[in-house]
């Protein structure tokens, strides 16, 4: 017989799975994701696509997970490019596979400010009406952090229409649930009660205050003589007494965790646990887990914090010690909490202030949920004084929840109006102020404020004015356009203030850091480079108050205590965008860490560099600066355009001189930095991270790719040879006899790495190209070689009318193969190199012969393009970076290029600017396409 809990029946009963659109509010663990997925399926045996929208990176990734294994088989085929995952982190489709097409999915599970990103490349479509959407979470709009995005993001929808919307929400009022439900103009039904009994416990010196809900009952209070037990350990003793196990204790402070971990650990009985053969976990950790005891935070590595929650979810945890990073709708069988604190010091008023009522409600929330074996939830927390326990009941009261907050206000018009006017939504100051005018925050400011929202006129026009100044908008006759600097920023999700300091520093010190890149295959060059990048990126506007409130924050920790000893930043002074270094502690600290971290160091000695910094804490800086330097090489990339006009360009970058040239060399090598900052490997194998295993561990981990390299194996056939010495090598370089099986899994993963992915792209390339009847023009592109695939590559370009000049014809046998002339641009040298075996990669030498042939046709000046199938060794970014006007190109980017091309999604100017740019020329670094 199917179960259903009431707010599943009612939904159905609203018809939700059959296309009605509905605001489904109902409290935690009552099966709200479940009626998501009922509108996911839905959407797809109709024939339509789905968006799953969350509002944290860890909750994508968990709904990615389900919608893999609820979707990929019987609903998509296992076709694996079907379902995708967007976050701030990447873009990676079921396979793994980097996509910069996110909405060609079927299923694309992403975060609010992700898919607002996606929906403004190239103008946000005005037609919506194909995508079913579920918003969870969609008390985000509210957010006085992150509201205006989400806010925005649902005006468009609004504006361009839906197939379905279906938002869900645990902690939205009657009132807020029913003016949310009316601007979006779709059903509301609303449950308040639980479908598993839950009691909130408050203990006082003088009473105990309970307060009760469950099924058919809200919000019961009693009160009864004091509890015995009022400090923290004693609750949790209590607790597991009761057989309410797991615990959850709630930390405001992330000290707290591992203290009071450390604390109640030491009087529990040892087990023998290891961590996972290859991850890395602390020591202190794996000593609680070995007494059932754990803590989670956010300065956890991503490992770590995946250990936990294994550990937590197969029951071989008793008591967990978290922060809310635990709470944040991520599933997990808790039996019980109890709240070490419901306080955090506000800053702004120099004191402790209570947590809102709906943080503390999604907190308590997490305990008791469907499928468990226990009866009821159990939330225990403690109070002293009248004034105390009048607050803590404030938070118990479960028959009202806290008012929606202002999603948007007038602080955040900069970030909106750049944002609209990129997306050309509006083309003057009226549009743009009756754009706002329609958002959720402007029909509640309307109805609460007699003037309505007249004030925010000037407030719009002054950052309207402010962005004319930075260069992103003109305003001719009073009408506004933006410009391709103000596209660029926009699509970054940078603040212009930002991009406009990279600009200029990079400028300034352009001889200086393409001297560093010039050096390729030195390492020490390449690390004083991400040095350099990283020290600017947290030197930016973006962990700053230019430009508006900051998009990152440095963790505390990493300058507390001053500069500590930076030979990096001693030696790169001079070139450094701020000066001096020491001016900037954590600025410092954090970019000699973030290095380390980019070289590969082990552990330990990154955790030494600053007391008290973890690794964990490294790796969230590292993400942070990895997505401002994406930005920066996106901007750069597009502003240096050999097809821009100069008057266009940035002030900083008019004219042509050699340091606006060196500028636009810097582009891809930002980019590739970057990359090494979100691995955290050296460059040569950085390929490794790429790598597909089977199996639970999907990737190669960082502690076995440098492993690996330490044992001298650092390219593709050292990894693919399988003679008896060579497995032997590999076993012992990752140093565990035991993880002898781990040695053929990744030999056979090099030997198929180009493979797969090369079959995967031909497979989708030619599904798209049926539609466009250039089958046999891609098929020849991917399985041809030598002259032949020559022929592929000038009846490609011909097929688009772009002239294809031969060069090396009789006589001239050592000439470039091609000249190919793209508009009125100069005109591009091309070499097509390939191996007749899909396992092999075209070499250094012969990437880079095109320079040595076109000096010899006379084109010394021209940009040059190596096409290489069926790909280039991964060896080789480095060194093309340092040839200043070559770029490489593998067959299956270029496939995509072309198909991108005839179906009106790539412009030619974009085109020639991606073929020219210095590097390695990526699929993923294409002009996005603009609209499905």
């Amino acid at each position: 017989m199917p179960l259903l809990t009431d707010i599943q029946f009612e939904a159905l009963e609203a018809g939700v799975a059959r296309g009605e659109s509905l605001l489904v509010s109902a409290p935690t663990s009552t099966g709200k994701t479940l009626i998501g997925w009922w509108t996911v399926a839905s959407a797809i045996e109709a024939g339509y696509t789905a968006v799953y929208l969350v509002s944290h990176r860890a909750l994508a990734k968990q709904k990615f997970e389900e919608a893999k294994r609820l979707f990929l088989g019987d609903f998509l085929a296992y076709d694996r490019s079907a379902i995708v995952c967007a976050t701030g982190d990447s873009v990676e489709d079921a396979a793994g596979r980097k996509t910069n097409a996110p909405l060609s999915s079927v299923i694309l599970v992403a975060t609010y400010e992700k898919f607002l990103g996606c929906l403004s490349v190239g103008g946000p479509p005005r037609d919506l009406t194909n995508i079913c959407f579920v918003c969870d979470e969609v008390q985000l709009v509210g957010d006085k952090h992150r509201g205006q995005n989400a806010e925005l993001l649902l005006t468009l929808m609004r504006r361009a229409g839906w197939r379905q919307f279906v938002g869900l929400s645990a902690v939205l009022s009657p009132g807020d649930a029913q003016a949310l439900a009316s601007w979006l103009g779709i059903g509301l039904i609303r449950n308040p009660n639980r479908e598993k009994a839950l009691t909130i416990e408050c203990r006082t010196p003088l009473a105990t205050l309970s307060v009760s809900a469950g099924p058919g009952f809200e919000g019961l209070q009693q009160q009864g003589p004091p509890s015995r037990s009022r400090d923290v350990m004693g609750v949790i003793g209590e607790l597991l007494q009761q057989q309410r196990n797991p615990v959850i204790v709630f930390c405001m402070k992330v000290d707290d965790t591992f203290d009071l971990a450390r604390t109640w650990a030491q009087s529990r009985p040892a087990i023998q646990i290891d961590a996972p053969a290859g991850v890395d976990v602390e020591q202190p950790l794996l000593d609680a887990l070995r007494r059932r005891t754990a803590y989670h935070n956010a300065e956890l590595t991503e490992d770590e914090r995946l250990f936990v929650e294994d550990r937590l979810a197969s029951g071989q945890v008793d008591v967990v010690f978290a922060t809310s990073t635990l709470a944040a709708g991520v599933n997990f069988p808790l039996g019980s909490a109890a709240f070490a604190s419901w306080k955090r010091w506000d800053f702004d008023r120099q004191m402790h202030v209570p947590i809102g009522r709906d943080e503390f409600q999604n907190m308590a929330g997490r305990v008791g949920r469907m499928g468990q074996a226990i009866a009821k939830g159990h939330v225990v927390l403690t109070a002293d004084g009248v004034q105390e326990s009048r607050q803590a009941q404030a938070l118990m009261d479960l028959t009202t929840q806290a008012p929606l907050g202002l999603g948007i206000t007038p602080e955040h018009f900069g970030t909106l109006t750049l944002q609209i006017f990129a997306g050309r939504l509006c083309t003057s100051r009226e549009d743009a102020f009756d754009l706002i005018g329609s958002t959720l925050t402007a029909s509640r400011e309307r109805e609460r404020n007699l003037a309505g929202i007249d004030h925010w006129r000037d407030k719009l026009f002054s950052q309207i004015d402010r962005l004319v100044d930075i260069g992103c908008l003109i305003e001719l006759h009073g009408q506004i356009t933006v410009t391709t600097f103000g596209v660029a920023v926009a699509h970054s999700g940078l603040k212009p203030e930002t991009a406009i300091f990279f600009i200029e520093g990079l400028k300034r010190s352009s001889a200086q850091l393409t001297q560093l890149i010039d050096r390729a295959g030195n390492g020490t060059s390449e690390d004083d480079f991400v040095f350099v990048l990283s020290h600017a990126a947290i030197r930016s506007p973006e962990f700053g108050i230019v430009g508006g409130k900051a998009t990152r924050i440095l963790n505390w920790r990493i300058g507390r205590n001053g500069p500590v000893p930076n030979p990096y930043a001693t030696r790169l002074n001079p070139i450094l965008f701020d000066q001096p270094w020491v001016a900037d502690a954590g600025a410092a600290n954090g970019a000699l860490q973030l290095t380390e971290w980019a070289a590969g160091t082990a552990r330990g000695q990154i955790e030494k560099i600053v007391a008290g910094v973890r690794l964990g804490t490294v790796q969230g800086v590292a993400r942070d600066v990895s997505w401002v330097l994406t930005g920066v090489s996106e901007i750069i990339s597009s502003v240096t355009s050999p097809t821009l006009a100069d008057e266009s360009k940035p002030i900083a970058l008019r004219g042509n001189g050699e340091d606006v040239q060196d500028v636009r060399r810097l582009a891809r090598a930002i980019r590739r930095q970057s990359i090494r900052l979100g691995v955290g490997v050296p460059s040569d194998v950085l390929w490794m991270s790429e790598l597909r295993l089977p199996g639970l561990q999907s990737r190669l981990r960082r502690d076995d790719i440098m492993s690996l390299r330490r044992g001298g194996l650092s390219r593709p056939m050292d990894l693919m040879d399988g003679s008896d010495q060579a497995d032997e090598r590999r076993r012992i370089a990752l140093g565990l006899q035991e993880r002898g099986g781990i040695a053929n899994l990744i030999r056979n993963a090099a030997r198929t790495w180009r493979q797969d992915d090369r079959n995967h792209s031909k497979t989708m390339h030619l599904r798209r190209a049926d539609r466009l009847m250039l089958r046999d023009q891609i098929a020849a592109l991917y399985e041809k070689r030598g002259t032949d695939l020559e022929q592929a590559f000038s009846i490609s370009l011909g097929g688009l009318g772009i002239p294809c000049q031969p060069l090396d014809v009789t006589g001239r046998q050592r000439f470039p193969d091609f000249l190919v002339s793209i508009e009125d641009f100069i005109p591009i040298v091309v070499e097509v190199k390939s191996k007749v075996s899909d396992q092999e990669t075209v070499p250094l030498n012969a990437a880079t012969e095109v320079l040595a042939a076109s000096e010899l046709a006379g084109l010394r000046n021209n940009p040059c393009l190596t096409l290489c199938s069926p790909g280039v060794d991964p060896s080789v970014p480095t060194f093309i970076e340092a040839a200043k006007r070559l770029c490489v190109i593998d067959v299956s980017d270029f496939c995509e290029a072309i198909l991108r091309l005839h179906e009106g999604t790539l412009t030619r100017g974009g085109f020639y600017n991606w073929l020219t740019t210095p590097g390695i020329a990526l699929a993923e670094a294409l002009p996005s396409p603009a609209t499905r």
